[in-house]
């Protein structure tokens, strides 16, 4: 039994022993175990990206990557909290200056450049949002978060022949998410969910999820940032030695000028494992902070 092998067996034994009930998560463990042909004796891994030109950077390790040649995304990602966190994302550090509560974190989250590109006429609408999100933002209520605001995946299982599968760990409750990649289009009768419909296709050694059909309770972001149910939102997964870089495009023309980037983040590899979540508690409008007082400087 190869290492990797064994790893995702482990993993599986994880899901179940935490509660999470899925087949499909399970199937696509066995389907890896019993339909992944062994790499050849002597066989060679691809060869790696270039190194960078920075010359204190660390030297490049090779791709890891699946017999199939696609690169090898399983394991456990920690993914620090940033601006699109919903409420009480545990699984991973949470870095200083960037949490809801931080130290200035909203001043700093509004001095952003990087700002969604809404239309004139609706900007009113976010302030207004921002300035009481505590009674208006959905994942106070315990909604789910909603693409792309859940952020990396905390868990990535690929096997042959199964859709890959992202699982979360946040406080509306841990869930997952099935990505496709036989080539299927959107389903055209999909229904409108928070997390939509999804479809993945790799652009070289970056996984690509594209993803429609949402419903519009939630948000994309903590400070307003509403969207309707015209959002379309592509997902870029690429490895980079033990981390992986997640990067999401939004395009709404119910509100937004354009299309959005999203600042990149960078989720690392770890061996904490994913547990199951209490109950979500909702909180009351008694804890509403005002946005102008959480950008004042202390």
């Amino acid at each position: 039994m190869s290492m990797l092998t064994s790893d995702l067996l482990s993993l599986g034994g994880v899901y179940l022993k935490r509660g999470l009930r899925t087949s499909l998560v399970m199937a696509a463990l066995l389907a890896f175990v019993y339909m992944a042909p062994a790499p050849a004796a002597g066989q060679q891994a691809p060869a790696a990206t270039a190194p960078s030109a920075d010359k204190d950077a660390a030297p490049a390790r090779p791709m890891p990557r699946l017999p199939d040649g696609h690169p090898n995304l399983n394991g456990f990602y920690a993914s620090s909290s940033g601006p699109d966190t919903p409420v009480g994302a545990t699984f991973g550090p949470r870095p200083p200056r960037t949490g809801r509560n931080g130290a200035n974190a909203a001043k700093l989250r509004a001095e952003d450049p990087n700002q969604p590109p809404y239309k004139p006429e609706l900007l009113a609408k976010v302030k207004e949002l921002a300035e009481f999100e505590s009674k208006y933002d959905p994942a106070f209520y315990c909604k789910p978060g909603g693409v792309p605001r859940i952020g990396p995946p905390h868990a990535i299982i690929q096997a042959p022949g199964m859709p890959i599968v992202f699982l979360y760990q946040v406080i509306s409750g841990n869930t997952f998410r099935l990505v496709p990649m036989d080539g299927r289009p959107h389903n055209p009768s999909a229904d409108s969910t928070y997390y939509g419909d999804s479809i993945g296709h790799w652009d070289g050694d970056t996984l690509v999820v594209d993803t429609t059909s949402f419903n519009d309770d939630t948000w994309i972001g903590i400070d307003g940032w509403f969207h309707s149910t015209a959002l379309h939102v592509i997902e870029r997964i690429t490895r980079e030695g033990d981390a992986i870089r997640y990067q999401a495009t939004l395009e709404d023309p119910n509100v937004f000028t354009g299309p959005w980037t999203m600042n990149p983040r960078i989720a690392k590899s770890t061996t904490d494992l994913i547990e199951e979540n209490p109950p979500c508690v909702e909180t009351d409008e008694k804890h509403i902070t005002d946005f102008g007082e959480k950008t004042k400087t202390k």
